[in-house]
């Protein structure tokens, strides 16, 4: 095996920090991953003979080292293209820490390190090189990684174990795999599907003269294609392929239209994509891997535009992984203390880069397709750059402040901050504006109503201030400076529910079905509908009812702060945002003792007796503007 030095020049990094970054980049990326999948395996063979738990139907793994070594001389670009494939480097990761003690799984470990077998008879047959190697089976289905699955029909030739050995042979241009008295024969093109054979599928994109081309497997047989564990095969129908060549094809033109510089380096960046199950209604649920460079998985989306958003999004944390295996662009603090708009709980600084990165990559994107010629597709590009521009702009000024940052990944920072406050004067319908702000500032109550808890002793106080002057004892307010700020809660709650977000982005953007939408709105309470519709005094009124029967329905109480702010902004409705947990608390402990305080009346004498209520911070170690 051949050895590299890497290094990635200034330009080329700062490339990758303004959204310039370009193939030629890229292929730096990929070069400097091709050898951190050498070092690993290297690693996994040397932990291999240290552990003799290791032992098992397959012993040795230098069979497989060996004939990996052929393929290289013989045919590099082959082996090449063999280790490139992300769910190789997955699989590499994920052994090598099951073999250093840092993952726990109930599968056999030979099976795992066996995996490398499969890999080296998957380079030989596409080299057509002889070879005849033992390789795992599970469930009496054999992976060949870039190749296919082959799978034993039910009957006698069965194993009657889940884990079992196969036999790979090939040998002037014929492979077959045995399995027990089962004969799988691997076609001469791989792609196809055979008894006893599937064949990983690939799409191909952007065929027109003069388009950018991408070509991605469509993968759902890899065992290691997912983040985790490894996994049985789950093939998809023949109508279901058929529908994500029909989207990707669709969302490729939009990023070859509207992003054509983009189009490049996804094309460069992106191998595979996985399959997923639906999330909900109007999610698509997404994921990448710092170890699995090039693949996406997803959930098939409604529309070609949210597959390209996705697309785009996912490609910027593959980027980002590659970057950060050749350069620190923070420290290891895993303390989850920041406010990330697009996740429900506290995140690390780790966490806050790869987000902060992504979507910087979405609201270039979305900005992108503003001035597409579509109604709908322009007015739901205006909703997802506004949803996104303005939190990733704070969450990136939230992320520079912060000292976890190296000198280096501020300079990177810095670039990314420099393309996004460019963009930040676009001329958008207001309604649209106004509609996805409110649902940025739902999010963000809602999170500060889950995550942050205010301090016992300023609750009390506030509650017996508020007591002595409803009967009648005026005196001065003491002094809350010195209070405790808010505190981040350790483990917050379950995510909440956005069905009130999904009902006031398909109410001004559109995109959904007739039906869908009725069912979002019989779905919605009285005070959403009338939020949605934009009737905010409306829905003020019916928040206060909802909470006169609910009197501790977040929905409610976020609900009714979004409304009576966009209503009538003020003091009492700027605390309410702000400090949501502080005014609940407080509301309920009033509630204990008798009282019973419209929510309005009290966040604004709650403003009015402590000015500077809104401003206290959260806990020092709490990065949320």
């Amino acid at each position: 095996m051949h050895w590299a030095h890497h290094e990635l020049p200034w330009d080329a990094f700062d490339a990758l920090a303004t959204g310039h970054a370009g193939p030629e980049v890229v292929r730096l990326l990929r070069r400097s991953e091709r050898s951190r999948t050498l070092l690993v395996l290297r690693a996994i063979l040397d932990e291999a003979e240290r552990h003799p738990e290791t032992e098992g139907e397959l012993t040795s793994l230098h069979a497989a080292w060996d004939l990996l070594d052929r393929v290289q001389r013989s045919a590099p670009g082959v082996l090449d293209a063999v280790l490139a494939y992300p769910h190789v480097s997955g699989w590499a990761g994920q052994t090598l820490r099951r073999l250093r003690g840092r993952a726990a799984e109930p599968y056999p470990l030979w099976a795992h390190l066996g995996h490398l077998n499969s890999i080296a008879a998957a380079a030989a047959i596409r080299a057509g090189l002889d070879v005849h190697l033992s390789v795992p089976a599970r469930d009496g289905i054999v992976s060949l990684p870039t190749l296919g699955t082959a799978y034993a029909p039910d009957g006698p030739g069965a194993p009657a174990a889940p884990w079992s050995l196969a036999e790979v042979r090939s040998s002037a241009g014929h492979s077959e795999i045995s399995l027990g008295r089962t004969a799988v024969l691997v076609p001469d093109d791989p792609t196809g599907d055979l008894p006893g054979w599937w064949g990983l599928r690939r799409v191909d994109m952007g065929m027109r003269p003069g388009q950018q081309s991408l070509s991605l497997y469509l993968d759902d047989l890899d065992p290691y294609r997912g983040l985790n564990s490894p996994l049985p095969p789950d093939r998809i129908g023949t109508v279901q392929a058929r529908r994500w060549q029909h989207l990707l094809t669709e969302a490729w033109e939009i990023v070859c239209a509207r992003l054509p510089e983009q189009a490049g380096t996804l094309s460069a960046a992106l191998d595979a994509l996985v399959p997923l199950p639906p999330l909900g209604r109007f999610l698509v649920s997404s994921a990448s891997s710092g170890e699995a460079f090039g693949a996406v998985l997803m959930s098939q989306p409604r529309d070609p535009d949210a597959l390209a958003a996705t697309l785009v999004h996912e490609s910027q944390h593959i980027l980002l992984g590659g970057l950060m295996h050749l350069v620190a662009l923070h420290d290891n603090d895993p303390e989850p203390r920041f406010y990330a708009p697009w996740r429900d709980d506290p995140r690390p600084v780790s966490g806050m880069v790869q987000g902060v990165y992504a979507f910087f990559g979405v609201s270039r994107f979305w900005r992108a397709l503003v001035g597409s010629p579509d109604e709908r597709l322009r007015r739901t590009a205006a909703f997802e750059y506004t949803r996104w521009h303005a939190p990733t702009c704070r969450a990136l000024d939230a992320l520079l402040k912060d000292p976890a940052l190296t000198d280096t990944g501020r300079r990177f920072f810095e670039g990314v901050g420099i393309q996004l406050l460019s963009w930040r004067d676009e001329s958008l319908p207001a309604d649209i504006t106004m509609a996805a702000t409110i649902v940025a500032k739902d999010h963000e109550t809602h999170w500060r109503l889950h995550s942050l808890r205010s301090d016992p002793e300023l609750v009390d106080r506030i509650v017996r201030t508020f007591r002595a002057d409803s009967e009648g004892f005026q005196e001065d307010p003491p002094g809350l400076g010195r209070s405790p700020a808010d505190s981040l809660v350790a483990e917050p709650n379950v995510p909440w529910s956005h069905m009130r977000a999904d009902l006031i982005r398909c109410s001004v953007a559109g995109g959904i079905p007739d039906t869908d939408f009725r069912t979002l709105q019989a779905e919605a309470s009285p005070g959403d509908l009338a939020l949605a519709a934009g009737h905010h005094a409306d829905g003020r009124h019916a928040y206060r009812a909802e909470l006169a029967a609910s009197p501790d329905s977040d929905s409610a109480w976020v609900g009714f702060a979004l409304a009576w702010a966009s209503a009538r902004p003020g003091p009492g409705p700027a605390l309410l945002l702000r400090r949501p947990a502080l005014v609940r608390t407080v509301h309920r402990q009033l509630r204990e003792a008798g009282e019973q305080p419209e929510p309005d009346v009290l966040a604004t004498w709650m403003a009015t007796r402590w000015p500077d209520l809104a401003s206290l911070q959260p806990c020092p170690r709490t990065a949320i503007a």
